[in-house]
């Protein structure tokens, strides 16, 4: 197998069987029947964990396997759908913060993407800010003096991960049984999705273009600040944008010592997310206290544009009328709304048992004044609800509801005040208000023109296609018989049955004659072929019989 070929493969596992061992997953270490591959290293248990639930110790063991299995758990930690919801909100905790490695490994990557050397490119010594997973940020300057933050991506990172991942999925396809335990039926799915996503990660320039996108959506709000991209200096492993002089909005005492009003910044930095959402469709999805700063002048700055999402506007209108509707206190109508945002994986489901306990918890929280409303809480227990129903949100809608309760738990850090829930209703009623104006109405019926215009002028090109078919014999109709497949197994198992007893019979007949024309070799004056056709009727006989009564048809 390829995973076990090299050294360092086998070394990787061995690091992986010791954490696995350290954090009292022994049993998955005996699933893996590694021993038959690798020596198992003696590993002493680590009494501390003892105590920690299994999602916390399954973090902890993240934690230690390195920066591809953060990644791997940082990534799922917005996938309720895909693994247990406990276990996604103990990976949302993770911290994406690894030991730096030396800046003259790092020179490397410049001189292969520039083809010149990082001094010929930056003016002076370039200050480590940031060391991640995937990569290292440094603060340099321009030839001219400007400011920029350096992005770059580590060594080798491509194939660290590409063997990780090949790591994984061997694991995977041994722990299948062993995984359903912990609530996860599709390992190798997850493992999917994961390399799709970190692809797009390792790939500077999709940030760079996310980066580009926002920018241009707030050309003209001057309550935020966007950095510039420099379009020159970046390239897959490399990114380059303005440096931002700012303080984090995570460091609450120098926002104070600078004279910031904490209460201004909570509000400002969650209306700019509720545009992003509610006006412009694409949104941070990651606004954790580090990724946002606080100016000097007021105003507020996004950075790290890696992970962004985007919804449709039918998803963005369900999402406003869900909201809507929540506002008014109509919770089944709310509850009916959220279903149109999900997927559901039970087609049984049972909608007004659904709706009646969405509603019941959309109640509990609403029963109360607006300004007591934790939609932390609200949407954590409404999503504990979908998962026992088997409703999920889609992948952008999950970066939805994570986006607003990362920076409502912002906005409270902020300011103990800080009510979210009264912070978005304004958005709502506006975008509500305005999607139902007159004018929206108009612009909808204009639409209708040009749908119709298209159809009808496709149309004969479309009629010509399927006479030319019917012409030449091409045509073709399918048609999918759901709900026969039962009925088509039974009519083939009794046919199956009805032959054996034909056979049955037939030997019965052919065994008798033998025995009646006593034909040699006898035994005791019994045919033989006469004795072994009774016996062979007779066992098939037995067969018959215990196959229907098994059946429960007899």
């Amino acid at each position: 197998m390829k995973v076990w070929q090299t050294f360092r493969q086998l070394e990787r596992y061995q690091q992986i069987v010791s954490v696995l061992l350290r954090n009292g997953f022994d049993n998955l270490v005996v699933a893996l029947e590694v021993e038959k591959h690798i020596r198992i290293p003696f590993t002493k248990i680590n009494e501390e964990i003892l105590h920690l639930s299994r999602s916390e110790r399954i973090k902890k063991t993240v934690e230690e396997l390195g920066p591809t299995f953060i990644k791997f758990a940082q990534i799922l930690s917005t996938r309720p759908d895909l693994i247990p919801l406990e276990l996604a909100n103990a990976f949302s905790k993770l911290q994406d913060e690894v030991s730096p490695i030396p800046f003259s490994e790092i020179e490397q990557v410049f001189l292969e993407e520039f083809g010149k050397p990082v001094g010929e490119i930056f003016a002076g010594e370039m200050e480590l800010v940031a060391s991640a997973s995937l990569g290292q940020v440094y603060k340099a300057f321009l030839p001219d003096g400007s400011a920029v933050a350096v992005k770059v991506q580590k060594p080798d990172i491509t194939r660290t991960i590409a063997s990780d991942i090949a790591i994984m999925r061997q694991i995977a396809s041994f722990l299948k049984d062993r995984l359903r335990e912990y609530g996860i039926d599709d390992a190798d799915m997850i493992i999917d999705e994961f390399e799709k996503t970190i692809k797009k990660e390792l790939d500077f320039n999709i940030e760079a273009l996310n980066l580009k996108r926002f920018a241009k959506n707030f050309e003209n709000n001057p309550h935020i600040k966007v950095p510039t991209l420099y379009e020159s200096l970046t390239t897959r492993r490399v990114l380059t944008m303005e440096f931002i002089e700012g303080i984090k909005v995570s460091d609450t005492a120098a926002l104070q010592e600078a004279g910031i009003e904490t209460h201004l910044v909570a509000k400002h930095g969650f209306d700019l997310l509720s545009e992003q959402i509610f006006v412009h469709r694409f949104f941070h999805a990651d606004p954790h206290p580090g990724n946002i700063f606080a100016l000097a002048d007021g105003r507020i700055a996004f950075i790290d544009f890696g992970m962004m999402g985007r919804i449709s506007e039918k998803d963005q209108r369900y999402f406003v009328d869900l909201i809507y509707y929540i506002v008014k206190n109509e919770e089944e109508k709310a509850a009916y709304n959220l279903l149109k945002l999900a997927k559901i994986k039970d087609e049984n489901i049972n909608v007004d048992a659904f709706c009646k306990d969405m509603g019941d918890i959309i109640s509990t929280y609403f029963y109360g004044a607006l300004k007591d409303i934790s939609i932390q809480n609200m949407l954590n227990d409404m999503i504990a609800l979908m998962s026992r129903y088997q409703v999920y949100f889609r992948e952008d809608n999950y970066l939805l509801t994570k986006a607003l309760i990362t920076i409502e738990g912002v906005g409270k850090q902020l300011d103990p005040d800080f009510n979210a829930a009264e912070e978005i209703r304004p958005f709502v009623m506006r975008f509500y208000k305005n999607s139902r104006s007159f004018g929206a109405m108009l612009g909808k019926v204009g639409e209708i023109p040009k749908d119709v215009s298209d159809f009808v002028s496709d149309f004969p090109d479309d009629m010509r296609q399927l006479v030319e078919k019917l012409k030449n014999g091409t045509f073709k109709m399918e048609f999918e018989h759901v709900g026969l497949e039962a009925l088509e197994q039974s009519i083939e198992k009794s046919f199956n049955r009805l032959s054996i007893a034909v056979i049955i019979a037939a030997v019965l007949m052919g065994s008798s004659l033998l025995s009646f024309a006593k034909i040699p070799p006898l035994f005791f004056g019994i045919p033989v072929l006469g004795l072994i056709g009774f016996m062979f009727a007779f066992l098939m006989g037995v067969v018959l019989i215990v196959s229907i009564y098994r059946r429960g048809k007899l």
